[in-house]
């Protein structure tokens, strides 16, 4: 039973991919990238739902959206941060906004997956590099200023280890102190269940319960300095998970 899911999983994989994505970013790979995430966004939202659902045979319970109504456009604005469980946190994700990620640069070589990622805005780093961490740095700070597109972070870095957001002394400010001094708002995200989805080898786990909390945006001008500011984003993310946690654990347990 458990290869026959594997083998449907990748499969409808292949096929969302070569009949979904990859037409929608033929069709929006002349444009400018905001015209190309109108385009492509949709395509995106609904690949990963039929992925989640009929791929992985994950269920999507909780799904709450706080955002002002401003930040629900296709890009939207803003600087999207999430705690990080697992490779599953960018399709569920996607299922809630389209705000393009900071990925590995590893992703790119990914044959097609790596290619439909770029033309979809997402910015590659590799983290062992200075001059590649900076470079995107600059990028991303391009991206939410001036061509005023949703960018997604992950402060943790790397996947926690024990599927609980890390604290707060251990992820990366620099993306979070550089939207407070540029007054940009910050929507926390947190995830919970996408962890127990795919093993350590990515076999999937079916009849797994999910749920992500899309929290209202946080304002920097509401906050004295950048450490209160991250501390109430990063806050935010924590509790929205132990909120999760308490809701659907005890489903994931039986």
């Amino acid at each position: 039973m458990g290869l026959l899911i594997q083998i449907k999983a990748i499969l409808l994989s292949i096929l969302l991919l070569v009949f979904g994505l990859l037409p929608a970013c033929l069709v929006a790979f002349p444009f400018g990238l905001e015209r190309r995430l109108k385009i492509i966004g949709p395509v995106w939202s609904f690949c990963s739902r039929m992925l989640l659902r009929y791929g992985c045979h994950a269920h999507l319970d909780i799904q709450e959206d706080y955002r002002a109504e401003s930040f629900r456009g296709i890009p939207p604005y803003g600087l999207y941060v999430s705690n990080h469980q697992s490779f599953v946190d960018i399709p569920f994700i996607i299922t809630m906004y389209i705000a393009p990620p900071i990925m590995k640069k590893e992703v790119l070589y990914i044959p097609l997956l790596g290619w439909l990622a770029w033309i979809s805005g997402a910015l590659p780093v590799s983290r062992s590099k200075v001059s590649s961490r900076k470079k995107v740095f600059d990028q991303a700070k391009n991206r939410i200023m001036h061509e005023r597109i949703g960018l997604q972070v992950y402060p943790e870095g790397t996947r926690s280890k024990d599927a609980l957001p890390k604290h707060y002394d251990k992820i990366k400010r620099t993306l979070l102190v550089f939207a407070f001094n540029e007054k940009i708002p910050v929507i926390p995200t947190s995830i919970y269940g996408t962890r127990s989805v795919l093993s350590n080898m990515g076999w999937i786990h079916p009849n797994r319960h999910l749920g992500i909390i899309v929290h209202k945006e946080i304002l920097p001008q509401d906050y004295k300095n950048s450490d209160e500011f991250c501390r109430a984003i990063w806050g935010k993310v924590a509790e929205g998970h132990d909120e999760l946690k308490s809701r659907l654990a005890p489903l994931n347990e039986t």
